[in-house]
């Protein structure tokens, strides 16, 4: 019985963790004279063999003064790791992990070749299992120096997976409410409007019948008086022959 407790209780040696990676932007930026003239440039990201992948081209916005621009990415990518535990001889119930290395490269696209300008490292053990977003800040270094200029850092975000999804679906969700007020409204009003179109249409139709009714009997009369030509009706010349002969 104590052994099943001890064998259910045992930490698992690895767990998967899915993050989302956020890359913001680097700055500042352009950390040297030289590569004030860079015209586009990328990251890739590496994890493992098996984790790569790498941003759109963007370009640096350079200020009036070297250190004043930077260079925004604004992408994300999912990226599922797994982390192996490591015995902790210390604290035995906090978790810690073996050495996950995210790689950022900060490439110089050309048609000949690819410069590589400056890199980043993020040890993911020392985040574990993500609960909340997080920020990072990684400085950026490169072979050149970067002489009375601040480090270019990199500024990126981990956040879990699920937490995304949620809010994703939570946003989602708030707006499909606010377009089902929204039509709901509009329908209300649309009503409202369609009523108010019926009831001028109708009381129209009342004063066009009336109008109608005493325009025919107007003509009516005036088609009798124009068919005896101004003479006695013939029930007028009945009545006076009746009284000749009595």
């Amino acid at each position: 019985m104590v052994l099943g407790l001890s064998a259910k209780n045992r930490k698992e040696a690895s767990i998967h963790v899915d993050y989302l990676i956020y890359i913001q932007e680097i700055k500042p930026w352009p950390p040297s004279q030289s590569l004030r003239s860079l015209r586009s440039v990328l990251i890739q990201w590496e994890n493992g063999d098996r984790n790569s992948g790498s941003t759109k081209t963007v370009v640096p916005s350079i200020g009036s003064v070297i250190g004043e621009g930077k260079i925004e990415f604004n992408e994300s990518f999912r990226l599922p790791v797994t982390l192996v535990r490591e015995v902790n001889a210390k604290n035995k119930d906090v978790d810690t992990f073996q050495k996950n290395c995210l790689e950022f490269n900060l490439y110089e696209p050309r048609r000949d070749k690819t410069t590589l300008l400056a890199t980043a490292t993020v040890d993911l053990a020392e985040y574990g299992i993500v609960k909340e977003t997080l920020s990072v800040n990684v400085p950026m270094n490169s072979k050149r120096s970067f002489r009375n200029t601040a480090q270019p850092v990199l500024f990126a975000k981990i956040e879990p997976v699920d937490k995304a999804i949620s809010r994703t679906s939570s946003s989602l969700r708030e707006g499909f409410l606010k377009e089902a007020v929204s039509d709901k409204n509009g329908g209300e009003s649309v009503s409202v409007l369609m009523n108010e179109e019926y009831a001028e249409e109708a009381e129209i139709a009342s004063f066009t019948d009336d109008d109608v009714s005493s325009h025919s009997s107007v003509i009516v009369s005036s088609s009798a008086a124009e068919s005896n030509n101004g003479l006695p009706s013939q029930e007028v010349l009945i009545t006076f022959f009746l009284s000749l002969s009595l």
